[in-house]
């Protein structure tokens, strides 16, 4: 289990984020982003076909994201889908 104090270091650690960031809203906002996860319907779309590092690529900046504008609520789902359902980003 990675230690989820520090999210800047999880997302500079070189570890592939590849897992789906779905958290089964499905519901597109008036940005064309998904309301559950963040990604855009093209990224949804998309998304089986990817490879592990463009979906890395997706995972880092929806973590991001969630963290520069405080969505904690994603931010919690996010990184316990890809750190485990005991893991917080403090």
């Amino acid at each position: 289990m990675h230690d989820p104090a520090d999210l800047a270091a999880e997302l500079a650690a070189g570890r592939l984020l590849t897992l789906s960031p779905c958290q089964a809203v499905c519901r597109l906002d008036n940005d064309g982003r998904c309301a559950g996860c963040g990604r855009t319907a093209e990224e949804i779309g998309r998304w089986i076909t990817y490879s592990d590092e463009e979906k890395d690529s997706v995972n880092r900046r929806l973590l991001q994201e969630a963290r520069e504008k405080r969505l904690s609520a994603r931010l919690n789902l996010l990184w316990r889908r890809f750190f485990g359902p005991a893991a917080t980003p403090n």
